[in-house]
């Protein structure tokens, strides 16, 4: 399966957000930052990560949403795989995150990426 459009976000405490896309000819955004402001990082893909992602999106199960529990406060992520009505949607609290070992693996890769 080639590489779908991919969006990840990441809305935490004291301003915190970020924001990476992905689309499907490996074009990348990465957009970070907290109270203060950062340019975002622009770039395009090698051709092994690019397949390394599209394998993990690959190995993805079914879509489920997660929230904090009340009591928590910290980040609410959502992972969008697709576009045009027919992506997939998830959306979690990352301090559950090892509970979906699919999802981290993901999210860990888009982290890396520079």
């Amino acid at each position: 399966m080639p590489l779908p459009s991919i969006k990840y976000q990441v809305v935490g405490q004291d301003d915190y957000m970020l924001i990476i896309r992905i689309e499907p000819d490996g074009q990348f955004v990465v957009d970070s930052g907290d109270y203060t402001s950062r340019r975002p990082r622009r770039g395009r893909l090698d051709a092994r990560r690019q397949a390394a992602i599209e394998a993990l999106v690959d190995q993805l199960g079914p879509v489920t949403d997660q929230t904090a529990p009340e009591e928590t406060s910290g980040f609410v992520a959502e992972l969008t795989i697709g576009t045009d009505g027919g992506e997939r949607r998830y959306r979690f609290w990352e301090g559950a995150i090892a509970s979906r070992p699919d999802i981290e693996a993901l999210v860990r890769a888009l982290e890396l990426i520079d």
